[in-house]
């Protein structure tokens, strides 16, 4: 038996962890107490991955057509296909969509978008457009670029706003928080404050000062009441001068006005007093700390709420500086030594989409995900790999994705697990999971620490399975071009090519694989993003369609019947929720608690007498776009009008009661997945 230090990748947490093995067997899993981070933390999902590493639904032999074949035959036939293909219909009859999964494999998101460049087809898609796209948007306009991301920093912080977002379970959106609940009381114990804004009193609420259970979809109305208060009092005027343009800051308090308190609270469905007592501790605070999770970011108006968290940020001086939140510079992908354009792109700048969707704009260089069926059914789309990702969980209307996937001339699916997607692919290509590879952090931007860790396989790859490097790189190399620098798939390794990707980091390679799992990192600095990003040092904090999306929001506040999440006729809304051991459609489950952790339909227990539905009954969950059956749990956690689903499950999947051409956000093309009119009825009456 020996014992190997690692990092999870999971999720952008990344804690540290410590693997026994046996040969080439990973008996267990735990958390390491060493790592600097995570300290001794590690969640469910971690410690059951030698169950998901072992398991019987893992990938290990390549398929093609539902036959087992060699690798030799899987890549001959598919490169064959791409090929008679972008030779007929040119290079956009081939796209990908990269999953969150291939986000924790730096070698092979480089790699997967190395190939698309090089095949040069624009159909490529990514989760972005299903859940984060508000986040980065909001970012790029108000900042000029998307890169940017204010990072919470416990230490240095006394007020942490939480609005929709549960980091106890889902271990943070915008900061990584490994070890959440502790991390939370830590703040705490010095005399620090967390309130969470949420309509379910969550895991994180319940280790919050204060709870303030808000109308789903109402997180922009008190944000921007907020903002209109600080704005008279309590804003840092040294800010506001030095580093907001006049006339943003003039249209700006025009587009706040209407939002008065008692409007307010009345639409979001809460006391004055909550909200009065909220917008005392950011006063008191001065500098806060402020996320928003996916219940904000996937309702109607979630880049507005991302938007006006960047105010209240500004406006209290709270973005950049000591006592707020930090941007971090990254050790991978230096930031602050980028040359920043001095006049970046306007408010409304964006890509046309693709021509079967022309309301759409790509985006980021990707197209929203709403558009692939659309590309599939009367577009060039006729060739879709897919990478650490299920698009049958994850895009909206459920039926018609699944019949444009399989309407397609190849569906290859490059996983590690089994799956309905992979059940459905013509090309099943079996990958290496991710304790059988090296790796470096990616995803800098939100990390806890201003740095970046490393990591060697725990285990060597077993069966057949291939890195998806290795992968894509034989598949060009059938192509005629390449992807991996000249390098024989044959004869590259993970060592070789993160030794690429880690040519412009902050000390060079060597230095990143000697900090290890422990990780390398700079100290924080302050300042940087005002003195080299900011175009004219400015922050941009007026955009011209967010602010016209406001402006029209204040009639929400002036009529009761028409506040978000005020259903009449019995109706509820749908909100997200996470469970504990999953992310997304991957399912991380120990041998002895497979039973735990349903995919359960929750409302308030007044909600579910209201509909004569007992506790554990089986249910219809209807909205205008479709139906899902599952379990309902009454759930006193849950607000009055609402029930809560968990997104990405196979077996309740919420995609279902979504829509790819109604309720999509203007900027992004996002389809809203919060906040979403639902019925819900007893399988044996008719939800109608």
């Amino acid at each position: 038996m020996r014992e190997v230090t690692s990092y999870c990748r999971i999720c952008a947490a990344a804690c540290g962890i410590i693997a026994s093995v046996d040969g080439d067997h990973v008996v267990s899993v735990r958390g390491d107490p060493d790592h600097p981070v995570s300290r001794g933390y590690t969640c469910p999902k971690g410690r059951a991955l030698p169950a998901w590493h072992h398991g019987a639904d893992r990938l290990d032999q390549p398929r093609v057509r539902g036959h087992e074949a060699t690798w030799k035959a899987a890549l001959d036939d598919l490169a064959a296909i791409v090929q008679g293909t972008t030779a007929a219909n040119g290079a956009d009859a081939v796209g990908a969509y990269l999953g969150t999964g291939l986000a924790y494999d730096i070698n092979g998101w480089m790699t997967a978008e190395r190939f698309l460049r090089r095949l040069g087809t624009r159909q490529r898609y990514t989760p972005v457009t299903v859940d984060n796209a508000p986040v980065l948007r909001a970012a790029e306009l108000v900042t000029g670029t998307s890169e940017l991301n204010p990072v919470w920093e416990p230490d240095r912080s006394t007020l942490l706003l939480l609005f929709g977002t549960n980091p106890v379970v889902s271990h943070g959106y915008g900061t990584t928080l490994a070890d959440p609940v502790t991390r939370l009381r830590e703040l705490r114990a010095r005399g620090g404050a967390v309130w969470v804004l949420d309509p379910r009193r969550s895991e994180t609420a319940a280790q919050a000062d204060h709870h303030v259970s808000i109308r789903p979809g109402s997180d922009h109305l008190v944000l921007a009441w907020l903002v209109r208060e600080l704005l008279t009092s309590g804003a840092d005027r040294a800010e506001l001068g030095a580093h907001c343009d006049p006339a943003d800051l003039g249209r700006l308090v025009v587009a706040v006005a209407p939002f008065e308190l008692e409007r307010v609270a009345r639409s979001a469905g809460v006391d004055t007093d909550q909200l009065v007592e909220l917008l005392a501790a950011v006063r008191r605070a001065g500098r806060v700390a402020a996320m928003c999770g996916t219940g904000v970011t996937m309702s109607r108006d979630g880049v507005v709420a991302e938007w006006l968290r960047w105010v209240l940020l500004i406006i209290t001086g709270s973005v950049d500086r000591e006592g707020g939140m930090r941007c971090n510079q990254g050790w991978l992908f230096p930031l602050e030594t980028r040359p920043w354009p001095a006049d970046p792109p306007a408010d409304g700048a964006l890509e046309p989409g693709p021509s079967t969707r022309p309301e759409l704009s790509r985006w980021l260089g990707q197209y929203p995900c709403v558009a692939l069926a659309d590309e599939i059914e009367r577009g060039p789309l006729r060739v879709l790999i897919v990478a650490g990702g299920n698009p049958l969980t994850a895009l909206p209307d459920t039926e018609r994705t699944r019949a444009a996937l399989a309407g397609l001339d190849a569906l290859v699916a490059l996983d590690v697990v089994s799956s309905e997607l992979t059940e459905l692919a013509t090309h099943v290509l079996p990958v290496a999971g991710q304790l059988e590879r090296d790796d470096i952090s990616m995803l800098e931007n939100v990390a806890f620490a201003n740095g970046t860790q490393h990591t060697t396989a725990v285990v060597p790859p077993g069966e057949l399975r291939r890195p998806v490097w290795w992968v894509l790189g034989e598949l060009a190399r059938r192509l005629d071009f390449d992807v991996l620098g000249a390098i024989d798939p044959e004869r590259c390794s993970d060592d070789v090519l993160l030794r690429g990707v880690a040519a412009g980091s902050r000390g060079g390679y060597d230095e990143i694989v000697a900090g290890g799992p422990h990780g390398v990192s700079a100290a924080s600095e302050y300042g940087w993003v005002h003195e080299k990003v900011l175009a004219g040092r400015r922050w941009r904090i007026a955009p011209v369609s967010l602010v016209a999306r406001l402006v029209a929001a204040a009639d929400t506040v002036a009529d009761p019947g028409t506040a978000p999440g005020s259903r009449p006729g019995g109706g509820l809304v749908l909100v997200p929720r996470r469970r504990v051991r999953s992310m997304n459609s991957a399912r991380y489950v120990a041998a002895d608690d497979g039973a735990r952790d349903p995919a359960e339909i929750r409302l308030n227990p007044g909600d579910a007498v209201a509909r004569s539905i007992d506790d554990g009954a089986r249910v219809r969950l209807v909205s205008a776009n479709g139906e899902l059956e599952g379990i309902a749990r009454a759930d006193p956690n849950v607000r009055p009008g609402v029930v809560s689903c968990t997104h990405g499950v196979a077996d309740v999947n919420v995609a279902r009661l979504t829509s790819a051409t109604t309720d999509l956000d203007p900027e992004t093309g996002m389809p809203q997945a919060s906040g979403v009119p639902v019925l819900l009825v007893p399988t044996d009456q008719d939800g109608a």
